[in-house]
């Protein structure tokens, strides 16, 4: 039996996001996890702003975590320089790697 790597997902919360959409959304993060051989062992929800970037890679950090896989890149921010902060921060602090589920 092959281990696979865990990986965590992360949904924020928009208020026009009904409980179908989010629901999508799960099943899309676990159908790219499947298809990339990773374990999503959880899924954490925002309804703020966006993800809180040090916080994030602090957990993936502690938990030996080295893949989040998002929907897409604006689930972590509406604002591309600090999407871009972010993944990099992911990548460099917490030696994991951003994927986005849905390329559009």
């Amino acid at each position: 039996m092959t281990d696979t790597a865990i990986a965590y997902g992360y949904v924020r919360i928009r208020p026009e996001v009904d409980e179908d959409e989010l629901r999508f959304m799960e099943k899309e993060l676990s159908t790219y996890a499947d298809a990339h051989g990773l374990n999503l062992a959880r899924i954490y929800y925002d309804d703020g702003p966006g993800i809180a970037p040090d916080r994030m890679v602090r957990r993936l950090a502690r938990d030996d975590v080295h893949h989040l896989v998002v929907s897409s890149l604006e689930q972590i921010t509406d604002h591309r320089l600090i999407g871009e902060m972010m993944e990099e921060a992911i990548e460099d602090e917490a030696g994991a790697v951003l994927h986005e589920a849905r390329v559009i």
